[in-house]
């Protein structure tokens, strides 16, 4: 799919993985899940172990994990002090919990505790770059507050201002030095790492709550493989490959249409390009559907992608280096 930069930010603000990102941005939601994985809790017995969180706070916490369906109570609603019982839609979110908890400690000013308030600061900026397709902009290059303005119309400009000035603070981009231009902004290795929690939080609304959550569409897929391509490592390796998701016939895709992702071009291990502008027959390319890619990059799942042309040793070792660069290291 080739698209200009403005096409791919019409699509309003919810995007596939904010809203399992926001709930975590609570550790109060984190610690609830973490004490069902003793066994099926009153209110009262939570309240003891979790102990500096008032009973309304508690009680709406538990009411708002139940609607989400990570917990559910013994005896349906005509048991108000019956138990709650972790379900696996639950233990699937505390995946994400633990995806969010592990990117604070990568913070480059040190490790941020995740129940501190530095947490929800900067959880809920990631959650709102990501949603308002700032993160999408942005993977493509610098861009100034001005033209970030013009790119995302659906967000006013304080509140465009805003959401810039928390990613800035919290160390998620920061400003391009000596630019001839304004103050274009730029993407942290940081940030690039948010896409961990990110993808594994898309994942478990795709699975336990699909028809409340966003979709997936070819802006998170685009905007993933720009940020986290850059983070592989590779051997020295010279080629062009593509990396995408079908979005239509076998005979389109054959034309390098109906499909959505990047264009990714290496020299002697270095990647030097990744754009979301992709050509007609590619000399190499690995393909799947957006669940193959999630279970890929989280997992390691290799073998769940296509691959073809000319060096699909290099489109597996793109694949193998952002799945050890977010979720492992090298062997």
């Amino acid at each position: 799919m080739a698209t200009s930069d403005a096409a791919a930010f019409r699509d309003g603000e919810v995007r596939a993985g904010s809203h399992l990102l926001s709930l975590f941005a609570n550790p109060l939601n984190t610690r609830i899940l973490r004490v069902h994985l003793d066994g099926p809790m009153r209110l009262s017995e939570l309240h003891e172990r979790i102990g500096w969180s008032a009973h309304t706070t508690l009680r709406a916490a538990v009411t708002n994990l139940r609607k989400v369906g990570a917990l559910e109570k013994g005896g349906g609603e005509n048991r108000p002090l019956a138990p709650t019982t972790l379900t696996p839609a639950g233990e699937e979110m505390l995946l994400v919990a633990g995806a969010v908890e592990r990117w604070l400690a990568l913070c480059p000013a040190g490790p941020i505790a995740p129940d501190s308030d530095a947490a929800k600061s900067v959880t809920k900026a990631l959650a709102g770059g990501w949603s308002s397709t700032l993160m999408r902009a942005l993977a493509s290059q610098p861009f100034t507050l001005t033209e970030l303005n013009s790119l995302i119309p659906e967000i006013n400009y304080p509140s465009l201002e805003r959401r810039v000035a928390r990613m800035r603070v919290a160390g998620q981009i920061e400003p391009v030095e000596g630019a001839e231009r304004g103050k274009p902004y730029v993407v942290t290795d940081w940030l690039r790492r948010g896409i961990a929690p990110l993808a594994v939080a898309g994942r478990c609304e795709r699975r336990y709550l699909p028809d409340v959550t966003a979709p997936i569409t070819e802006v998170e897929v685009e905007t993933a493989f720009m940020l986290t391509i850059p983070l592989a490592s590779l051997p020295p390796a010279t080629g062009a490959c593509m990396l995408a998701v079908p979005t239509g016939t076998d005979e389109s895709q054959e034309r390098g249409k109906g499909l959505a992702g990047v264009m990714v071009e290496v020299e002697r291990g270095e990647v030097v390009s990744c754009a979301a502008r992709l050509k007609q027959d590619p000399p190499t390319w690995a393909l799947g559907t957006t669940e193959a890619w999630l279970d890929v990059m989280i997992d390691g799942r290799i073998e769940e992608l296509r691959f073809g042309g000319v060096r699909p040793q290099l489109a597996a070792d793109l694949v193998n280096g952002v799945h050890f660069a977010l979720f492992g290291e090298q062997p």
